[in-house]
């Protein structure tokens, strides 16, 4: 992993290009594409374009054979080229995620994960990503999880801030104050 602001001046350098195009999020869309596919388990690029024992060369003939079969955009497909020849590869993903991040700043974006007991309904996604946007002021991008352990309610998790609402912690919030009134 490099240094976040190294990620971050190349997520920089990439939303400069996106907002000068006009194509910022398609941009992001494809990263996020581009990175998800470097990583898979049965892939196993991002570590053959990083590995110290293969020439630049070879690493670029590889990037050449794998890039026209993916249809990124011009811009998107010089950003690689230039990451790979820098020997950057390894942080895509942490440039992909400083891009997300950025981009979503410029566009006034939030992204909120919400981690509910039993999988949220159409209606109720609606409800939390209107209650999110209304407590942030931003457009939220909802990721839903289930874990039953919450046993009731959700937590959100909206950058820095958390939102608990859930049986679980209310339950333990009890347990502490009883035992506390016990003991006092």
């Amino acid at each position: 992993m490099i240094e976040g602001s190294l990620a971050r001046r190349y997520a920089k350098a990439l939303l400069a290009l996106g907002q000068e195009e006009g194509n910022t999020d398609k941009l992001g869309e494809q990263l996020d594409a581009f990175v998800a596919l470097v990583q898979r388990d049965d892939a196993q690029l991002l570590g053959v374009m990083s590995h110290p024992g293969l020439t630049p060369s070879e690493r670029k003939a590889v990037l050449e054979a794998l890039l026209p079969k993916l249809g990124l955009l011009p811009t998107l497909a010089s950003f690689v080229r230039l990451v790979l020849d820098k020997n950057r590869f390894i942080a895509l993903p942490d440039m992909a995620r400083e891009y997300r991040a950025l981009a979503d700043l410029a566009a006034g974006r939030v992204r909120a994960t919400v981690t509910t007991s039993v999988a949220a309904s159409a209606s109720l996604k609606k409800q939390i990503a209107a209650s999110l946007a209304a407590a942030t002021g931003k457009e939220v991008i909802l990721e839903l999880k289930v874990d039953p352990s919450l046993l009731g309610g959700m937590v959100a998790h909206v950058g820095s801030r958390v939102f608990d609402a859930s049986l679980r912690t209310r339950l333990d919030s009890l347990q502490v104050a009883l035992a506390t009134t016990a003991l006092g």
